[in-house]
């Protein structure tokens, strides 16, 4: 898997992960963070997955630990009382949101940019050592790009409520990983 860093007007750095042909993209939006996939030669799509096992490293690090912190509902993060921990995540998965996204292993998230009866809709289930994020697009009468698929997570405003931190957590946490290979290409170059 290839990581692709490219600055952003929010003094960060939109991601793209590339693998087989398929791209992952993670950026942001003033507040908001969205997801897109498609393929490298802009094939149309109504439906595409992305997966990530655990040869990509740091990578499957981070989305291992966003996975399993939504599955456990721990949507707020961490804390320094274990006990407050343990009951606020307790309070989450006992919510009637919370209970519509996350069945059997399986989070279901709805995009926020589009109306609640034709949303595109991400699917991110964890199988072995893989997690597999799948994209679908329903057509309600709304127009769509034809050629990626994009789930906007607002901050605010959200039908999903606090289901932003985890994937700010993640865009935050993607911020920091390496290509190897350009890592290594960089300390090859310093040693000369």
């Amino acid at each position: 898997m290839k990581v692709k860093k490219i600055s952003n007007e929010y003094n960060s750095f939109d991601i793209d992960l590339i693998q087989d042909e398929k791209v992952l993209s993670i950026y942001q939006t003033g507040s908001d963070i969205n997801l897109s996939c498609k393929y490298e030669d802009y094939r149309k799509i109504s439906s595409i997955s992305f997966n990530i096992d655990s040869n990509q490293g740091e990578v499957y690090s981070v989305f291992d630990k966003f996975y399993t912190d939504i599955i456990n509902g721990n949507i707020l993060g961490e804390n320094e009382n274990l006990q407050s921990v343990q009951e606020t995540m307790e309070y989450e998965k006992s919510t009637s949101w919370y209970k519509s996204l996350v069945q059997n292993g399986v989070i279901t998230m709805l995009c926020d940019a589009y109306p609640i009866k034709c949303p595109n809709v991400l699917k991110i289930a964890k199988k072995d050592d893989e997690i597999i994020l799948t994209f679908d697009k329903f057509d309600g009468g709304l127009p769509k790009v034809p050629y990626y698929i994009s789930i906007n997570v607002r901050q605010s405003g959200s039908r999903i409520y606090d289901f932003c931190i985890p994937f700010n957590t993640l865009f935050k946490q993607l911020q920091t990983v390496e290509d190897k290979k350009d890592a290594i290409k960089a300390y090859q170059k310093s040693c000369k």
